[in-house]
């Protein structure tokens, strides 16, 4: 349906924040955090497998999500997460309770 962009363009937006996998130990990490955030009503995705990058930023680009949770091994050695603004390009390394008051 994407590449045929049926689609209607209201869903484009539906997910207020994307979790970028850069693998299982960093996935493991997150789900619980994008668990929370969904119980609180946030909607949000996480990319199905560990692709480069670029290629999941393109993708939250694409589906116009306004923040992007990154978290590698110095966030999940903090217990933190950085989080992205995609409007401004803001980075700002952030506890799990303060994203939750972010967004």
């Amino acid at each position: 349906m994407s590449q045929l962009d049926l689609f209607p363009k209201e869903t484009n937006a539906a997910s207020k924040v994307f979790f970028v996998n850069f693998g299982e130990k960093e996935e493991l990490y997150l789900l619980p955090i994008l668990a929370k955030l969904r119980n609180e009503g946030i909607s949000c995705e996480i990319f199905p497998d560990s692709a480069k990058m670029k290629k999941q930023m393109n993708y939250a680009n694409r589906k116009e999500i306004p923040f992007v949770v990154l978290a590698g091994d110095s966030e999940i050695e903090a217990q933190k997460v950085t989080l992205k603004n995609m409007s401004t390009g803001d980075l700002n390394l952030i506890s799990i309770d303060q994203l939750l008051t972010e967004l």
